[in-house]
């Protein structure tokens, strides 16, 4: 079992899963964010390929428009 820890959090998943994985998972459209795991930022290109291991924190920040 993974645990990791999305926007303050906890979630868990039975197998071994990646960040694009995780974002189906949990709804979450990947139009207009920006991913940072352990406080690096993930290119949307390496979404499929960043394997989660056990106890990552992960933050999802949304674009917004605003002035």
């Amino acid at each position: 079992m993974i645990t990791v820890n999305v926007n303050n959090t906890v979630h868990s998943f039975s197998t071994p899963t990646n960040l694009q994985d995780l974002l189906t998972q949990l709804n979450i459209s990947d139009k207009g964010i920006a991913v940072a795991i352990n406080n690096q930022i993930i290119s949307k290109k390496d979404w499929n390929q960043r394997q989660l291991s056990n106890d990552e924190n992960i933050l999802i920040i949304r674009a917004t428009q605003g002035g």
